[in-house]
């Protein structure tokens, strides 16, 4: 997907104070649901309910050295239909400590058609730092790194980490600062249910969650992310809450991400 390379945002720059949304992220420490058993997932998105459009996967695994740390790999690709009309494949890692939830370094690298991208994430304590490759084929790859001034920010795998972490009452709200490329989104998960759940004919007990999105401008000011305009989420209602399903309806239709294959590694 084209991203356009970001300037530097500085929260500092806003002579008004920290926006409202910052102090609506949800700071509290890792909750019950923090450990997790080393697993692999196997997910396949679907478009319209009816097209076949990718599948990916996702390992989590513990280091085995002296620091407590998640260690999460994820590949995917387009499949079908979809891969004529929109090629496309990825590596993503991400370093997660394992006590705190909070991520340390996150790695993504996509391709599409004749162009591919880099991007390298560094969470500091106050600060996150991105670095953005971009090369097209026959053209000089393009460099940019941008910083972002905030303390609590979040990668995909740190965020998903933290979420089921939560005790997930009814009603309980999750905001949270994620950034999945070289700009930060504000996302806020509403708990509005527990409900059976039947995914590729499997029925599981299911703990259903509301999203909303909004992108980070410039300034600062939040502005809701058109191309998700509804996203719904389910996660196990069981020790582990491991993501069951994701729909969201976009700009382009209806896309969901199901899951197909848990294998535990230990």
């Amino acid at each position: 997907m084209p991203l356009i390379l970001a300037p530097a945002m500085r929260a500092e720059s806003q002579t008004n104070g920290p926006p409202e949304w910052m102090s609506e992220v949800t700071r509290l420490p890792p909750g019950d649901h923090a450990n997790l058993r080393p697993v692999k997932l196997g997910y396949t998105l679907a478009w319209n309910n009816k097209v076949n459009a990718g599948e990916f996967e996702i390992s989590i695994v513990r280091n085995e050295g002296a620091e407590s740390r998640f260690i999460g790999d994820a590949k995917g690709k387009s499949t079908g239909f979809a891969r004529l009309l929109w090629p496309y494949d990825f590596r993503a890692r991400s370093i997660v400590d394992e006590h705190s939830l909070r991520p340390i370094t996150f790695q993504l690298a996509e391709k599409e058609r004749n162009e591919s991208s880099n991007y390298d994430i560094i969470f500091e304590d106050k600060r996150q730092v991105y670095t953005t490759t971009s090369k097209k084929e026959n053209e000089k790859a393009r460099t940019a790194t941008t910083r972002f001034t905030f303390d609590f920010g979040q990668d995909v795998l740190s965020s998903a980490f933290y979420l089921r972490s939560q005790k997930l009452k009814q009603g309980e709200e999750v905001t949270m600062l994620v950034t999945p490329f070289n700009r930060p989104y504000v996302a806020r998960l509403v708990v509005t249910g527990r409900e059976d759940r039947k995914i590729k004919g499997r029925s599981y007990s299911a703990i259903k969650l509301d999203a909303t999105i909004g992108k980070v401008n410039e300034d600062l000011t939040l502005k809701h992310y058109d191309k998700v305009k509804k996203t719904t989420l389910w996660v196990s209602n069981d020790e582990y809450r491991i993501p069951l399903e994701l729909q969201a309806q976009i700009s382009v239709g209806f896309v969901s991400a199901r899951l197909t294959d848990l294998d535990w590694l230990e």
